[in-house]
């Protein structure tokens, strides 16, 4: 019952489920009102437009902000309404109900459940007719009585919620957005660093190593991003068993063995956002990393590098997100990618001493028991050495 009465929000894909031609445009608020009232939610209602509305006549969106729809420009395709679907649930506290219209089946997997979030798709069963006899169907019963025009936002250049459709069609025509699409197209093809905390975030027991690389790359291919892309896992990686690093470094996953993982880490990262060609992207999993703040994250974005963050700022729940990263997202790949191996060793960096960088796993397995690794004075003064890390750190 306390789903009914709960707030509830529609996000409607007009790419795949466009105002067909001959319907009134009007009729859309109406219809989606009139379906859920029947089926007996009650409670406060948002219907949203989402997708790219620079391909929707100006007519048409004049027409649904006029009856009260809420329009959201995003660009990324579903991943962009993703993208607005969890910044709604950030915005607004359960109990609530979330509503997809979409002929996309990948978007509602990939939404984060959430205790008292009520989501599900309406029309599973997409066809042109379905979705016509559903705008006709009693609509001799429309009034066409209009409300006040709806509010907009643009998820390109901000999530802010401005009003007024005149001003939704002046900012699309602006120089602030043609500047902002550029930025977004140029960053999309701009090379892709990964920084994996392989410590903190684990390959789980039942999940082949090989499937991380290429469910990585989905990711990226998700959100738009069709540059080139490293992966390095890093951390302590003598605390990681052997056959889980050899099947990631066969599929292309750079090692870096680290001794102080959050110290050389923060060294790490300052270091690739100070020293790599802009624009660059980089894909932090390193949870509880402070760094990763918002006011940091905003700011690398004006200097030019995009800072995705694979789970929230400072989860509590980092790990469990990171298992179900890799175990429910792995049923959507292709075959022939679940298991992908380069042929070829990826590369590898010891700095837990000294900076020696190699290739080949086996290379790495033989560094790591030589003396190179741990020098004889090191093992005489291990004291020595802790305080030494402390003043670097």
């Amino acid at each position: 019952m306390m789903k009914t009465r709960a707030r509830t929000s529609v996000f409607w894909d007009i790419k795949t489920y466009p105002v067909p031609r001959g319907c009134d445009a009007g009729l859309v608020g109406w219809c989606i009102n009139r379906y859920l009232k029947r089926l007996g939610y009650c409670g406060p209602l948002s219907i949203i437009a989402v997708g790219l509305l620079t391909d929707v006549p100006d007519g048409l969106l004049r027409k649904l902000s006029s009856t009260g729809i809420v329009l959201n420009h995003v660009p990324l395709g579903s991943i962009g309404i993703l993208r607005s679907m969890d910044a709604w649930k950030q915005d607004h506290p359960a109990p609530a109900n979330m509503m997809l219209i979409s002929s996309d089946e990948s978007i509602l997997p990939r939404i984060r459940h959430s205790s008292g979030y009520n989501i599900r798709r309406l029309f599973p069963n997409y066809s042109t007719k379905t979705w016509k006899r559903f705008l006709l169907q009693d609509s001799g019963e429309w009034t066409g009585t209009a409300k006040s025009p709806a509010y907009w936002l643009c998820s390109l250049c901000n999530n802010d919620v401005c009003p007024g459709f005149q001003n939704f069609t002046t900012h699309l025509s602006s120089e602030e957005h043609a500047d902002e699409a550029i930025r977004i197209a140029v960053e999309t093809v701009a090379s892709t660093w990964v920084l994996w905390d392989i410590n903190s975030c684990p390959v789980p027991p039942d999940c082949d190593p090989r499937r991380v690389r290429p469910l990585i790359k989905q990711y990226l291919d998700d959100f738009g991003y069709s540059g080139s892309f490293t992966i390095t896992a890093t951390g302590l990686l003598t605390d990681v068993p052997h056959d889980v690093l050899r099947a990631l470094s066969s599929t292309g996953v750079d090692l870096r063995h680290i001794s102080f993982s959050s110290g050389n880490i923060l060294n790490d990262m300052y270091n690739w956002t100070g020293m790599n060609p802009r624009p660059a992207t980089l894909l932090s999993i390193v949870p509880y990393l402070e760094i990763l703040s918002p006011m940091y994250v905003g700011n690398q974005r004006k200097l030019g590098c995009n800072v995705i963050e694979l789970f929230p700022y400072n989860s509590p729940y980092s790990e469990s997100l990171w298992k179900k990263f890799l175990l429910e997202d792995s049923g959507t790949l292709e075959e022939e990618d679940k298991c992908s191996e380069t042929g070829e060793h990826a590369s590898w960096h010891c700095s837990e001493f000294h900076d020696i960088i190699g290739k080949g796993f086996d290379t790495f397995i033989s560094h790591l028991a030589s003396p190179d690794h741990k020098p004889e004075e090191v093992i005489k003064h291990p004291r020595l050495v802790v305080s030494i890390r402390f003043v670097i750190v």
